[in-house]
């Protein structure tokens, strides 16, 4: 099979289209003077601010990757076997799916503080707001599949006498790696959002805590610039799940619509 000339070039329409736009803000702006500079910055005054400022930020930066790798690890620990336990029991399922449910139904703006009184200021309450938002996702995906797997194979290793293990591991994990892939997709960088919010309740590093202090200060450039840097450092992340799914799932790149 041969590969699609457009693929490996999908960046480049939404690089393209965000640079124009940039551009756009920066010429309007200039010859408008609106929106105010205080309100919403030049482009390249941000741009400016980053580079200058490179090492404030990727302090604060540092402390929300590792607070949200963190959460994410044990988010999806918690989810995989949770996923296992429910695939192989029901009973399982229907206790714990309505409590899943119902934790994430509450606003994380909600939840925070929430945490932060029960487990104190430190970082803690930051990783197990990660925790959360990480765990939903990645329970849902994985017991579809789980489930998702071709009943003459199941029938297969019935008759080849497999164990449930066997079962596991030969057949239900390999047939779960899409679910997988696309519950990575919305957990890794929605860890690092729910890091940065538990910042917003306390916190003396983080990201979520330079957002708090550049809004109580009216810095706006520097403001746009940790949006920036964080929104950035999203894409990144969700840009390394996307190329690991395409070098270990190469024939998903073949199916239609991919």
């Amino acid at each position: 099979m041969r590969r699609r000339p457009d693929q490996g070039l999908g960046w480049l329409v939404p690089a393209l289209v965000i640079a124009a736009f940039l551009a756009a803000w920066e010429l309007v702006q200039r010859l408008t003077g609106y929106p105010p500079s205080f309100i919403a910055p030049l482009p390249s005054a941000v741009l400016l601010f980053t580079v200058k400022n490179a090492g404030l930020l990727l302090h604060h930066l540092s402390v929300t990757l590792a607070e949200a790798g963190a959460g994410f690890a044990v988010g999806n620990l918690l989810a995989l076997g949770l996923a296992v336990a429910s695939v192989y029991s029901q009973g399982i399922e229907r206790a714990t799916m309505p409590f899943a449910l119902a934790l994430r139904s509450i606003p994380l703006i909600a939840i925070a503080p929430v945490l932060v009184f029960l487990l104190g200021l430190g970082w803690q309450s930051k990783v197990a707001v990660a925790v959360l938002v990480s765990f939903f996702p990645t329970l849902v995906n994985m017991i579809v599949g789980l489930r998702s797997v071709d009943h003459r194979l199941l029938e297969l290793m019935h008759v080849l006498n497999a164990g449930w293990w066997q079962v596991l591991v030969r057949v239900r994990f390999p047939s779960s790696w899409p679910s997988f892939f696309a519950a990575m997709k919305i957990a890794v960088p929605s860890s690092i959002l729910g890091a940065a919010v538990a910042e917003w309740i306390n916190a003396s590093a983080g990201i979520g805590y330079l957002i708090i202090v550049s809004t109580y200060q009216f810095n706006t450039v520097q403001l746009y610039s940790t949006m920036f840097v964080t929104t950035a450092v999203s894409a990144l992340v969700y840009l390394a799940v996307v190329w690991l799914e395409a070098q270990l799932l190469p024939w998903r790149r073949y199916l239609p619509g991919n």
